[in-house]
């Protein structure tokens, strides 16, 4: 199915939801959905001839014949009964059922609010941190997201919140919408994991959105966990907007999915703000991840640190677009940027675009990104001292995927993503 036949479905598909539905919190007929709509008609979906889509082709993505509608409330029961076993992981709090939240089991400090199943109302902020005229999947989801998700987390949170994502293509290729709101009250401490999963063997797109707004002296800490060795396509849009003192930490781990798009939109509005971004991504066969990262230091005495790390194999692409941009009143900013890339085949591709823009003179700003093949000192080091080759190269390449996550405050999460890796490089398959 060509672009332009998929991007006419959606919109007659829309009009449709227009003349059936009633005036409902978040129906079609809620102004932000219908400006989201006109602007996903004026931008069409991206291509190569984007600067922002330059090294990601979107054509095996848009061609399978979607279904546009989310599941009825039949349908979501349904799938309760054939959600996947998440082995090793939390179990989740809240599922999000190709879009429909459904919740599990909430801690004490988190609220809850959805616009279809409780009595939530559309948070007045929806749309100002991720603006949807900005970007041709923001405006897409803000117009067909079925509900929005409106999560509040108070005081110190000792336990992982697990939100696990699930799109369902058991009968039909899918495409999903989910949309979430996060807000961290002052001084609170959160951790949020976001975990993908498809169902079924049909072809499924995962659109997900996610507002995250951090009150003065809040701290959060998201992980992005993307694993699922499927042929599904995943594309993830976060925006924050950390007010002072606030401390937000993303970790990326992307080892699954023929193709994945991680768009992380940073906001550093007031004094005091930091943001560490922390990413290990491992590809092989066809496989397409393309991270791309924008901090703004809107304000002064901020800091941002972003490390990214990625192996390639096969025949794959890894794509790393960074962003940093120092605005003029954003004076004592430390900004830093790395990524690094280990190329394994030589039809494997790492495309790395560091780039800084600073309109302040008072900064500390680095950036740079490397890409070549395993150390052969260090092979050379390791065989003189009896370590076969195949495992000197797992091991290696097993320190080097894993560094970026090494900070991961839970320890049997860090566990997990370590035993992962591990499979991914091989390291127990040639241990002698």
């Amino acid at each position: 199915m060509a672009t332009t036949e998929l991007q006419t479905r959606l919109v007659e598909t829309f009009h449709r939801w227009l003349q059936e539905s009633n005036h409902h919190r978040w129906s079609p007929h809620h102004p932000l959905r219908r400006i989201a709509l006109e602007a996903f008609q004026k931008m069409g979906f991206p291509t190569s001839r984007h600067e922002d889509w330059k090294y990601t082709s979107l054509a095996p993505v848009l061609r399978p014949a979607y279904r546009i509608e989310p599941p009825s409330p039949a349908e979501t029961s349904s799938l309760l009964s054939q959600l996947p076993a998440l082995e090793s992981l939390p179990g989740p709090h809240i599922w999000m059922l190709t879009g429909i939240p459904v919740v599990a089991s909430l801690p004490p400090y988190v609220r809850l609010d959805s616009l279809l199943y409780s009595d939530g109302e559309v948070p007045p902020w929806l749309g100002e941190i991720l603006r949807p005229d900005a970007e041709t999947f923001i405006a897409l989801n803000t117009a067909f997201a079925p509900d929005v998700a409106t999560l509040s987390l108070a005081g110190q949170a000792k336990e992982i919140l697990h939100i696990a994502v699930v799109t369902s293509a058991v009968e039909e290729p899918q495409l999903s919408q989910p949309r979430l709101c996060l807000t961290l009250e002052p001084e609170a401490r959160g951790r949020v994991l976001l975990s993908f999963h498809t169902l079924g063997s049909y072809p499924s797109l995962t659109n997900f959105v996610a507002e995250v707004r951090l009150a003065p002296n809040s701290d959060l800490e998201l992980i992005l966990w993307q694993t699922e060795p499927s042929e599904s396509f995943l594309i993830t849009t976060v925006g924050a907007e950390l007010d002072r003192s606030a401390r937000l930490t993303v970790w990326t781990l992307a080892l699954g999915g023929a193709l994945i798009r991680n768009n992380l939109y940073i906001r550093l509005a007031a004094p005091g703000a930091e943001t560490q971004l922390f990413g290990a991504t491992m590809v092989s066969g066809q496989q397409i991840v393309d991270h791309r990262t924008q901090v703004e230091h809107q304000a002064e005495q901020c800091l941002s640190n972003q490390l990214y790390k990625s192996i390639a194999d096969a025949q794959a692409t890894v794509t790393f677009t960074g962003r940093i941009y120092v605005h003029p009143r954003a004076q004592k900013t430390n900004a830093y940027q790395s990524h690094r890339a280990v190329l394994l085949s030589e039809k494997a591709t790492v495309n790395a675009r560091p780039q800084l823009e600073i309109y302040a003179d008072d900064v500390r700003c680095t950036h740079g990104a490397t890409v070549g093949s395993l150390d052969e000192d260090a092979l050379f080091y390791m065989r003189s001292r009896g370590i076969p080759l195949d495992y000197a190269r797992a091991l290696l390449l097993h320190a080097f995927l894993s560094e970026p996550l090494k900070s991961l405050s839970d320890a049997a999460l860090w566990e997990y993503a370590d035993i992962l890796i591990a499979e991914r490089t091989h390291l127990q398959a040639v241990k002698p």
